[in-house]
This record gives C-alpha cells, sequence and structure tokens, in this order.
C-alpha cells in the first residue's frame, strides 16, 4: 500500500472495534452487544482487501497471488503464532486432561485456520462449556483466512471478464449470504462458517466504488460519519446474545461501519477516529484481538470466580501492554521481508512450516497421550477418573433401552417371567442417574432405564419415550410402577433463574398423566442439585488453589423448582405423585461432593458412580415410596454414607 493510501480513521474504526469486544468478552455488561467488533473487522477487511486487488489489476493489469498470500501470512501468522504457542504453555500447567484435549483440538485447527469449522461441528447439546474455550475466539481469524482465499480469485475473475460484472458479482455474493445467514435454521453454521459472513466483506468492498462518489460540501461527511458511529454504538449497547445474528440485524453495525469509513476524513467528527490514541490501539488491534481472550480464559479456569470491576481493568491494562510487546516486537518486525529479494520470504516460509508443524506436534501429542494425565498427582488422578468410573448392575434384567420395538418386548417378557414385574425409569438423561442409583442399590431385579438425553415432555421435539404410553398400557399386569425423572433447570431460565415456569409443571403432569394406568404407581422424582461446577476444571490445580466456597453456585433455585412442583402436583388432582430429591438428601455440601476421594458428580448435573452409589441409598431409605417399589438390598441396609 502506497503511504499516501494509509488511512488513520480506519485505525480509529478499529480501535472501536477491538475495544467493544475487549470490554464485552471481559464481562462490562453495557457492552451487551460488543461481538458485534468482529463484524466491522470483516467490513474494514472487504475494503482494503478489495482495494489491494482492484489497484494492483488496473495499475499492473495483473495480479501476484503468490505475493498477496505471502504478505497475509506475514501479517497475520506471526503475533498468532506466539499467541498460540503461550496459550499451550499455559493449558499444560493449568488445564485438566480432558479439557487439554479440547484445547490441543482448537489448537490444531487454529494453526491450520480453520477453527471456525472445528468450533461449528463441535456446537451442540454436548458441547464444552465456552469459558474452557481458550481459542474459540480464534474463530473469526479462519473466517478472515478463507475469504482471504476465495475473494482474491473472485475479484480476479471478474475484473478480466468485463468492468460490470464485479459489482454484479459482488452484488449476488453479498444477497446470497445475506438470505441464508438470515434465514438458515442451524444457527450454529450461520455464525461459524465463512459463506454466511459474505455479505459484510462485500459491504466493505463496495466502497472501493462508493467512496469514489464524495459529497461537493464536504460539510456533509460530519453527519454522515456521526451516523455511522452512531449505528455501530446502538448494535454494541443494544445488541445481545439473543439477538438472531448473522443476518439481517448485522446491517447496522456493518452498514454503520460502511458509512465511517465512507466519511471517515471528515474534518471535524473525523477526529473522533484520527486522533493519536485510537489510531495506537487501532494498531495494536490485532495483537489485542489474540491476546485478550486466553487472559479471561485462564485467570477464570484456575479461580472459578468471576472479575471483579478492579480485575477487569487490571485485565484490560495487562492485554494492552501484551498486545503492545508482541506488536513492536512481533508483528513489525516480520510484517516485512528486510530484503526485497525472495530470500527473506523464503526463511518467513521455513519458519512458518516448522512452527505450524510444532503446534501440530503439540497438539497431536496431548490428543494420543489421553490429555498428558500423568501431569496429575495420585490424588486427582483418582478424583478424575471417579468421573468415568461406571456403576456395576445386579443382572441382565436391569438395563437401558433406544426404543420399544420387538426385541425389547421379547427381552421384557422375558424377564418379567424370571425376574418379576418391572419399574419403568423414564426422563431425560437424568433419568439414567436415577436408574443406575436405584437398580444398584434396589432389590427388585427387573427394572428398565428408558432414558433420552436433553428431552422433555414441553420440549420441541418428541421424544423417545413418548411411545411408551401404549406400552404401559399393554404390558400393565407386569409393570410395578413408573417414574418421571426431568431436569429441574429446564423449569428455570437460562437454566439457572427464576421465576420458576409453572406452566410448563402443568403441561408436564398433562404428559404423565397419558401414562397412567390402574394399580400402577406413577410417581414424579424431584430434580436432584444442579452445581454447575465443572468437576474437571479445577483437578489439575487442586493441590495448590484453596477453594472453600467453590459450590456457592449450587444456589441456582432448584430448591424452588422443587416447591413448585410439589405444589402443583398437590393442587392438582391427578394420578402423579411427587417425591422430593433435595428434601430426602438435603443440602449438596463440599463434604457429599468429595466422599471417600471420589466426585459424586460426573459433570455440571449429573451424578458420578459414587454419587448413584451414596445418592441412591440415601433415597431408598428416606423414601417409603421408592422402598415399596425397589425394596433396599440387604448389603446396603447399614452399609456407611461414606
Amino acid at each position: 500500500m502506497n503511504v499516501r493510501d494509509y488511512r488513520p480513521d480506519i485505525d480509529g474504526l478499529r480501535a472501536i472495534a477491538v475495544l467493544s469486544v475487549v470490554l464485552f468478552h471481559f464481562g462490562w455488561g453495557q457492552f451487551s452487544g460488543g461481538f458485534i467488533g468482529v463484524d466491522v473487522f470483516f467490513v474494514i477487511s472487504g475494503y482494503l482487501i478489495t482495494r489491494l486487488i482492484t489497484g494492483e489489476v488496473a495499475s499492473t493489469g495483473a495480479f501476484h497471488f503468490r505475493r498477496f498470500y505471502v504478505r497475509r501470512m506475514r501479517r497475520l501468522f506471526p503475533a498468532l503464532a506466539v499467541v498460540l504457542l503461550l496459550s499451550a504453555i499455559a493449558a499444560a500447567f493449568i488445564f485438566s486432561p480432558e479439557h487439554l484435549k479440547r484445547f490441543s483440538r482448537e489448537l490444531m485447527t487454529a494453526a491450520l485456520s480453520v477453527s471456525n469449522i472445528f468450533f461449528f461441528t463441535v456446537s451442540g447439546y454436548f458441547d464444552v462449556a465456552k469459558k474452557f474455550q481458550a481459542l474459540l475466539h480464534t474463530w473469526s481469524l479462519g473466517v478472515e483466512e478463507q475469504f482471504y482465499l476465495v475473494w482474491p480469485v473472485l475479484i480476479v475473475w471478474a475484473m478480466r471478464s468485463g468492468r460490470r460484472i464485479l459489482p454484479a458479482a459482488l452484488m449476488a455474493a453479498a444477497i446470497a449470504s445475506l438470505y441464508y445467514a438470515q434465514t438458515l435454521d442451524d444457527r450454529s453454521a450461520a455464525f461459524f462458517l465463512t459463506p454466511f459472513r459474505i455479505f459484510e466483506f462485500a459491504i466493505g468492498a463496495s466502497l472501493v466504488w462508493l467512496i469514489k462518489v464524495q459529497p461537493v460540501n464536504k460539510l456533509l461527511l460530519e453527519p454522515i460519519l456521526l451516523c455511522g458511529l452512531g449505528m455501530i454504538g446502538y448494535a454494541v449497547f443494544a445488541y445481545s446474545s439473543e439477538t438472531h445474528l448473522p443476518g439481517l440485524l448485522t446491517l447496522p453495525p456493518t452498514v454503520g461501519a460502511a458509512l465511517a469509513i465512507y466519511a471517515g476524513r471528515a474534518r471535524y467528527t473525523g477526529l473522533l477516529l484520527r486522533n493519536p490514541l485510537s489510531v495506537w490501539v487501532g494498531k495494536i488491534s490485532y495483537s489485542l484481538y489474540l491476546v485478550h481472550w486466553p487472559l479471561v480464559i485462564f485467570p477464570a479456569y484456575i479461580t472459578g470466580e468471576p472479575f471483579t470491576a478492579i480485575e477487569r481493568v487490571g485485565l484490560l491494562a495487562v492485554s494492552i501492554a501484551l498486545a503492545a510487546l508482541i506488536h513492536y516486537g512481533v508483528e513489525q518486525p516480520l510484517r516485512r521481508p528486510r530484503a526485497q529479494a525472495d530470500g527473506g520470504n523464503v526463511r518467513f516460509m521455513k519458519g512458518l512450516a516448522a512452527t505450524t508443524l510444532l503446534l501440530l506436534v503439540f497438539g497431536a501429542s496431548v490428543v494420543l497421550g489421553q490429555g498428558w494425565a500423568w501431569r496429575l498427582s495420585p490424588d486427582a488422578a483418582k478424583l478424575l477418573a471417579s468421573t468415568t468410573r461406571e456403576i456395576e448392575m445386579q443382572g441382565e434384567c436391569q438395563y437401558e433401552i433406544r426404543g420399544s420395538n420387538e426385541a425389547f418386548q421379547q427381552k421384557f417378557n422375558d424377564c418379567a417371567a424370571k425376574a418379576g414385574k418391572a419399574v419403568l425409569i423414564v426422563g431425560d438423561s437424568h433419568a439414567s442417574d436415577l436408574f443406575n442409583a436405584l437398580a444398584h442399590n434396589g432389590a427388585r431385579r427387573h427394572v428398565v432405564g428408558v432414558a433420552d438425553g436433553g428431552c422433555r415432555p414441553i420440549g420441541p421435539e418428541a421424544c423417545r419415550y413418548d411411545e411408551f404410553g401404549a406400552f404401559i398400557a399393554a404390558n400393565r399386569d407386569k409393570l410395578a410402577g413408573v417414574l418421571f425423572v426431568q431436569m429441574g433447570g429446564y423449569f428455570l431460565t437460562d437454566l439457572r433463574h427464576l421465576p420458576v415456569d409453572t406452566d410448563g409443571i402443568d403441561e408436564t403432569i398433562d404428559y404423565l398423566t397419558r401414562f397412567a394406568q390402574p394399580g400402577i404407581p406413577l410417581l414424579w422424582v424431584g430434580p436432584q442439585w444442579e452445581p454447575y461446577y465443572e468437576v474437571n476444571q479445577f483437578v489439575a490445580t487442586m493441590p495448590t488453589v484453596e477453594r472453600p466456597d467453590y459450590l456457592r453456585n449450587s444456589a441456582v433455585h432448584i430448591a424452588d423448582v422443587d416447591a413448585a412442583i410439589e405444589a402443583v402436583v398437590r393442587r392438582r388432582e391427578s394420578p402423579v405423585d411427587y417425591v422430593s430429591r433435595t428434601g430426602i438428601l438435603g443440602p449438596l455440601t463440599a463434604d457429599q461432593f468429595v466422599i471417600d476421594g471420589e466426585y459424586t458428580y460426573s459433570d455440571t448435573d449429573h451424578w458420578s458412580a459414587k454419587g448413584e452409589e451414596v445418592f441412591g441409598r440415601r433415597l431408598l431409605a428416606g423414601s417409603a415410596r421408592l422402598r415399596e417399589m425397589f425394596g433396599l438390598r440387604e448389603d446396603r441396609e447399614t452399609a456407611p454414607d461414606t
């Protein structure tokens, strides 16, 4: 780029974009839509890259793809490599084996510029919480780098095909991208994948032609710039994680960014962008974006505490200092070869290949080495192993099924003949916990679990156990009871917050009433505690970090859900009876969370084998209704709780 083409106002716009993202990620609630700073970056990239390509083709009649891609690698990879290497070192000391394995997959895909595709493929019900994804922010780099691969080819082809082809091609790509981004049902795909972001780059690209048409009266640039900045500001402060993005609502911040670029040379309001501080922050914005997210993840992983206001200010200061070091110590020195000959680029590409190989080897060794579990102390290793230990069942007639079919009916009949009547335990993944707990500790030999993870009667999709109403009616002479279980958090906003959804409780009772048969007890067994304590999170640092209050997050209003269900059941005249699990088990305290050196939970809300052993015994001892159905194994009647 010619020095005369430099736009300090664009660096100022970069400053607004990166600070919006950083302040949002650091937890300042006012910046609830700060993530749209990434969209502003996409607009800037679309403008600058399209200007570079069209300018080179127009002036030389050709485009040097090899030189373009080497410049992009020099611009992006050095700082990224430093952050990836430092993050890998930190993760090796901090993360548990399971989370280090996940990090290593993020690391390898980030090094190969496909992390956005990786995060898309792993998103969903069983996705690891985002608070453990130290390289989640690299998804946007994957989008940019994939854009760099495709965009020059499209632009050069269109320019060689005729002057009118290029604007039409850009408009067609933008409209198609925006349409599918807005209407696609799979929101993870729309968010992470490059085709659904093309319209943002195209908005920036259009400025290459629009910016040539400047108003005669330069004072008109003043309100245009203010309007553009206002549109960005509106999105930063008004949007939230619930906003339907990307799509039509992406237009205010992206069109706002385009207006800011168009009018960035405004004499007076342009000083908002061209002042020395904004320009300096914009110059280090790439490094700042790279370093800030790991600085959020790693401290939070160690402490498990939300950041205070003072800590957030400190993190911001540290992020800016590290970004400046990387910018001046890595970005700038490696951005251009010292000599104009290809020798400098050859050395750079060899270094790039070696660094990429090092990152891939590190990641592969962690994944193949089961997260380097050798890093753990014996006590921590035992604690971690307890989350995957499986409970022992008493016989072949205690089993879980995937659906009602002829094979199941035959097995059910055979077990009824030799092991007696069955108890059916129906529900979501928490039903699997209860099945293990009661089958293991009870005396009943015929117990059937019908669990469907994430599913509930009033959910958007049909559950696997919908068909069991007919099965219960057809086999009522072989059934001793039916139990229903559902995760309590489903009756709370965001799984945690009040108010309790009492209408949902009523609808669930209506659903269960369809299962009712004369003479067959129908019990709703209430929710278990959902501490939202990630059991893998603190294993690696347990010997050195004190956490006397690490179960404070168990106050997620599950007791309120339990009380609400019990109240609705009592009010309703229905065949459904209720057993309060939290009432029998009492509060989940620290000494009940770890027993005999084992976790009683396997993750944020499911019991481990130890929990199923201990809590199942207590449930049977504390509930006459459950003892009527399951009995109590003789070797469990006097067994201690710990």
